[in-house]
């Protein structure tokens, strides 16, 4: 019974995003990402380059990891949105499945959107080599903290929105933790303290830092601050829209 209940929400929301075009354009949006980086940085470089001699081609690494660190939010966001428009799907047996099981497939919900996430983020790694002086298990040890910043973007949307127009009045509010890649990346002590409360920051070093032992320590800093802040937010969900 859980299993069918699950499988037909899953099929439900996988219907909601195609008949959807802002949200079906949220899960396309990623690609868009990977042809800028695989055609327009090279052109605008050479552009650049020609006219004032400055190569562009050495931020490629910190340009496409940032690109990287923004696909999260957009399977986070549509999951969001679909989460706080429940009430308004036109299928009774979902809703009345979904009232019964509100907590488990609020966790559905994360975890396909960290699934999606991670499927995106390995196919732009792939296609664009954000990091190319680093192998397979360092992009995946990436992609796999990154999955899980969807996962953040989703529960952060869904505790502090209760319509679409304010979602997206939330979920600018993750710029905020974006921002934190480049100039993390650009700036030193004691600047980059500031950046010190962003999980995407702690996945950058830990991406670009040659030390394993190091890159690991990052990574664990990255998992607790998103870890820790999906709990606080899910009792915080459970609190308003559930008990």
């Amino acid at each position: 019974m859980m299993w069918s209940s699950f499988k037909s929400s899953f099929i439900t929301d996988f219907n909601i995003i195609l008949h959807d075009k802002t949200l079906f354009a949220r899960i396309l949006a990623p690609f868009i990402l990977i042809l800028i980086l695989k055609f327009v940085y090279p052109l605008l470089s050479g552009v650049i380059f020609s006219k004032t001699g400055f190569l562009l081609d050495k931020y490629y690494s910190l340009v496409a990891i940032t690109f990287l660190s923004v696909i999260p939010m957009f399977p986070g966001m549509v999951y969001a949105f679909i989460q706080i428009t429940e009430k308004d799907s036109n299928t009774i047996y979902v809703q009345t499945i979904a009232a019964e099981y509100k907590y488990k497939f609020l966790l559905l919900r994360m975890i396909i959107s960290a699934i999606i996430s991670f499927v995106l983020v390995m196919i732009t790694i792939i296609l664009v080599k954000p990091v190319p002086t680093e192998g397979w298990l360092r992009n995946l040890f990436a992609a796999g903290l990154l999955s899980i910043q969807a996962a953040f973007v989703f529960q952060f949307i869904s505790t502090l929105s209760v319509t679409r127009i304010s979602g997206i009045a939330v979920s600018k509010l993750y710029w905020i933790f974006i921002i934190t890649v480049p100039l993390g990346l650009l700036f030193h002590h004691p600047w980059n303290y500031l950046a010190f409360f962003s999980p995407l920051y702690w996945i950058s070093w830990a991406w670009v830092v040659p030390n394993p032992a190091e890159s690991f320590f990052y990574g664990v800093i990255a998992f607790l601050l998103t870890s820790g802040s999906i709990l606080i937010l899910l009792r915080q969900f459970v609190r308003r829209f559930i008990i």
